[in-house]
């Protein structure tokens, strides 16, 4: 009779630590630092609030019963992504490369630190919509055609940026700010070449420009390249 007993004991024991696992489970992986069940957006956020860096994400870790969520590897990368683009910090990326998710990340943090920087263009028209001037595209051969500063800037980029043996970026004002970043930017781009970022002198873009270049080199077969 002791056997069915005693086999009885350890089959209840089992149930109840399976039934309490749920709760002393997340709360011993907690004391120890972990993230248990927290989306990623909300990680990222209490890492910046805090000045963590980027690598606090790792330490997110979903439950097998939270099956609903996201898994583990999904909430680190969504963290690693709002870290980068809350921080403008584009060195956490690289913990995401060469996935798709680590170019997007790229993406995002050079949308924040280039917003409203510079000018666009189509075949017809030049659009400096943050500076409040439009112009009918005339073209890169003269920059002294157009009659407003910012477009003989936008001139001079673009011919740094595409025709060979070029470089003008030091033709560009430095009024408005970034103008002659993009500049640098391109050009370095155009040569594939890293260590031409090093005239840009805001740190982040400078640090993106060369991660961009360097992260091609490296993963050229999994992203298309891009000016």
């Amino acid at each position: 009779m002791r056997a069915p007993v005693l086999t009885i004991r350890r089959s209840l024991l089992v149930l109840a630590i399976l039934i309490l696992m749920p709760i002393w489970l997340p709360s011993g992986l907690r004391i120890f630092g972990f993230y248990v069940d927290e989306p990623g957006w909300y990680v990222a956020k209490i890492a910046v609030e805090n000045g963590k860096p980027a690598s606090a994400c790792r330490r997110i870790i979903m439950t097998p019963w939270n099956f609903l969520s996201p898994s583990t590897a999904d909430q680190r990368a969504l963290c690693i992504f709002d870290y980068a683009r809350l921080t403008q910090d584009p060195s956490a990326c690289e913990l995401l490369m060469p996935s798709e998710y680590g170019w997007d990340c790229l993406g995002a943090v050079k949308g924040e630190l280039w917003n409203g920087i510079g000018c666009g263009s189509a075949r017809e028209k030049i659009n400096c919509w943050t500076y409040g001037v439009s112009s009918p595209n005339l073209g890169i051969n003269d920059c002294n055609v157009y009659d407003k500063k910012i477009l003989r800037d936008w001139c001079h980029e673009e011919r740094s940026a595409s025709l060979p043996n070029v470089y003008e970026c030091n033709e560009i004002s430095k009024d408005p700010l970034g103008l002659q970043e993009i500049c640098e930017r391109r050009y370095a781009f155009k040569l594939k070449d890293p260590s031409l970022c090093t005239k840009m002198s805001n740190e982040e873009k400078r640090k993106l420009c060369e991660i961009e270049i360097t992260a091609w080199q490296q993963y050229s077969d999994s992203w298309s390249f891009a000016k």
